[in-house]
């Protein structure tokens, strides 16, 4: 199982294929402890409670669709 793990001397904190709470440091070899760490997730991008991401999605769907919008005379 891989899970990360922050070095209790150096600080550095890797990911190591084990199912202990200590392993040994690869960097320092000082014990190193079992974290929770977080996700990797990504919000879409019309979600307005997230505007940097909904600003970029309608950037990307605009210019995509810049030939369909100026045929409708909206501007881009």
């Amino acid at each position: 199982m891989l899970n990360d793990y922050k070095c209790n001397s150096c600080g550095l904190v890797r990911e190591y294929w084990s199912k202990e709470e200590t392993v040994k440091c690869r960097d320092c070899a000082n014990t190193a402890s079992k974290i929770m760490s977080g996700g990797n997730f990504s919000l879409p991008g019309i979600d307005t409670g997230f505007p940097t991401a909904a600003d970029k999605w309608a950037r990307r769907h605009r210019k995509a669709n810049h030939h369909n919008l100026k045929e409708l005379g909206i501007p881009c």
